[in-house]
């Protein structure tokens, strides 16, 4: 296998532990971005330095494919490492969306949602949803089973969306 395709197989394998991984575990998004980037400067820094040996070619190969697999790995035992499940409700509202251009301006729910009591307001993923709106559409309450991983990150392992007449109205 030449570099060219570890370089293509590595990266597709990151963005799917990242989109199956990442996505379902409960951290706060700007508190995660701001870790991943000291956690770069630092090792940019130590590579300049000669601490941590990695040919000057490589570098790129390292932030690109390697430190991210690192990542990856380290939520992916976080996630399969979960244990004490545990169930939180929540009613919830669809954000509005508005699409369009001049001539031709349309609203329209999202899969995105605003929890009650602001419940997770900086965990974006635990409030997004990649599915299809018809499995949102009509409900107004979700019910997530949350685990609690090796590394003490919650991860959503289920969620499902009900109908309750006690939520208030979207």
């Amino acid at each position: 296998m030449t570099k060219t395709d570890k370089y293509i197989v590595f990266s597709i394998l990151n963005v799917v532990l990242t989109i199956t991984i990442i996505f379902k575990t409960v951290i706060n998004f700007y508190l995660f971005i701001l870790i991943i980037s000291l956690i770069c400067f630092v090792v940019n820094k130590l590579i300049d330095n000669k601490v941590i040996m990695i040919k000057n070619r490589d570098k790129k190969y390292f932030f690109s494919v390697t430190f991210p697999l690192i990542v990856n790995c380290f939520f992916l035992i976080n996630y399969f490492t979960g244990m004490n499940p545990q169930k939180e409700t929540y009613c919830f509202k669809n954000m509005i969306s508005e699409i369009g251009g001049r001539n031709s301006h349309q609203k329209g729910k999202t899969t995105y949602i605003y929890l009650s009591e602001n419940a997770y307001l900086y965990s974006y993923m635990t409030r997004s949803f990649f599915i299809d709106y018809k499995k949102m559409w009509g409900n107004n309450q979700i019910t997530y089973t949350f685990e609690r991983g090796i590394f003490g990150l919650k991860t959503i392992k289920k969620f499902q969306f009900t109908d309750n007449e006690n939520c208030p109205e979207n």
